[in-house]
């Protein structure tokens, strides 16, 4: 059974009636981290790759949650890495 409202579907548990929230991110990005350690800079990495500077920032800070594949495979060149060095999946 599931429930729909303003177009998002909630499945229900019917045994307990519990509705489960699927607008909450369990998705969180590490580009801090990656920063750190490759001893860089935003500017360093605009000049590279041509994200812009406003858009590492709200990546950094959490704010850009439509990140496109083409910015990640960018950062992914960049640094050298897997796309799970960049993001990462936290479970409840």
């Amino acid at each position: 059974m599931t429930y729909h409202t303003m177009n998002i579907i909630y499945p229900i548990n019917c045994q307990v009636c519990q509705i489960i929230d699927y607008n909450f991110i369990m998705i969180i990005f590490k580009l801090d981290d990656l920063i750190w350690e490759h001893r860089t800079t935003a500017e360093d990495i605009f000049q590279k790759t041509g994200i812009g500077k406003s858009t590492l920032s709200t990546i950094r800070n959490g704010k850009n949650l439509n990140v496109s594949l083409r910015t990640l495979d960018r950062l992914c060149k960049y640094f050298n890495c897997k796309i799970s060095d960049i993001i990462e999946y936290v479970e409840d």
